[in-house]
């Protein structure tokens, strides 16, 4: 389904299945002052994956995703009471037909048991690759919504797919210190390490 290789009747072929079922990454990116833990790096069939899911309508991976995180989590022993995700632009849900991270962050629920909020939603368009300036490229982009409120004295997940420079996920952290958790760890599907 994603590389073109036989997979004998099965969605994926084995080499695929195992990057799924691959061990995470133990250690965590430093962006300033946070700590982000990742899955894997943005290399080879990840990346293949993530391409597949966000450019070519394979929508279904959403679960391979949410696999990928929970063990991150697992593994890392991260307690948390909820979960919450960076949310996309409307051209991007516009052209896709779906915001790729809140499918992630609903199989997530499924299968930690833990709740997932749509606490942030992006209010204006940003493109990062047009400035040299990507912190400023990114500044109010998210805002609270109404459910936000259910985040006060929580211990928060935050969740994206990539992280390249990590200005996205700090300003969505920001914004999300508005809601009063008591705590917000992040973590993304892939680290992009070029």
């Amino acid at each position: 389904m994603v590389c073109g290789s036989p997979s004998h009747g099965k969605r994926l072929c084995t080499e695929c299945a195992l990057v799924i079922d691959g061990p995470p990454a133990v250690t965590t990116k430093r962006i300033g002052t946070a700590s982000v833990h990742y899955f894997g790096f943005y290399e080879e069939r990840l990346r293949e994956f993530i391409i597949s899911y966000k450019f070519k309508n394979h929508h279904s991976l959403a679960k391979a995703f949410a696999k990928m995180l929970y063990s991150t989590i697992q593994s890392n022993k991260l307690s948390i009471d909820l979960i919450t995700y960076v949310p996309a632009t409307r051209s991007a849900k516009k052209k896709r037909g779906y915001d790729h991270m809140r499918l992630i962050a609903k199989e997530l629920e499924v299968i930690s048991g833990l709740p997932s909020i749509d606490a942030l939603r992006a209010v204006r368009e940003t493109d990062q690759l047009l400035t040299n300036d990507r912190a400023e490229a990114v500044k109010g982009k998210f805002a609270l919504t109404d459910n936000s409120t259910y985040l006060n004295g929580k211990k928060v997940l935050l969740i994206d797919d990539v992280l390249t420079t990590g200005n996205t996920m700090l300003e969505a952290a920001k914004i999300l210190k508005g809601a009063k958790p008591k705590e917000i760890y992040l973590c993304v599907i892939a680290l992009n390490r070029g």
